[in-house]
């Protein structure tokens, strides 16, 4: 299931593009992510929970950088299992930033997630409506990050 979307963010691009390679500030902005913990400097291990409609899931994974082009995209895959639930997911995350302005940047993004066992189970329908609440609560975060800066 893929998602892909766009925002602006008011800030130049090397800098969201330093939050974007800052696990722990990012992880800062992700709905439900309770702990972001660096394993080298490309890899770090996150707990997440979230409320899929009715059931809340706790998701322990280990994110890692797959891509980068300094200051203009970034590709992070994130691998894991739902604590108390059968199944595993893989999500990969690809941003790219572009100026639009001088202290205006455009984030074109694309989430792709594959979900297996009782996690997908769910059903798709009920993913696609937490995954939008999710990613909208995201960039929400993302672009306030930069307001108070």
């Amino acid at each position: 299931m893929k998602t892909t979307d766009t925002f602006i963010v008011h800030a130049k691009r090397e800098n969201v593009y330093s939050v974007f390679m800052d696990p722990i500030k990012l992880g800062a902005c992700v709905p439900g992510c309770k702990k972001v913990k660096p394993i080298s400097p490309r890899k770090y291990e996150a707990l997440v929970e979230v409320k899929v409609q009715f059931v809340p899931i706790k998701i322990q994974g280990v994110g890692e950088l797959k891509e980068t082009v300094e200051n203009e995209k970034i590709v992070v895959e994130m691998k894991g299992k739902p604590v108390s639930l059968a199944g595993s997911f893989t999500n990969t995350l690809t941003a790219c930033l572009k100026e639009i302005e001088p202290n205006k940047t455009l984030v074109e993004y694309e989430m792709d997630y594959e979900i297996t066992g009782k996690l997908a189970a769910i059903g798709e329908l009920l993913m696609k409506g937490s995954s939008k609440k999710n990613s909208e609560e995201f960039v929400r975060n993302v672009q306030e990050l930069f307001q108070h800066a």
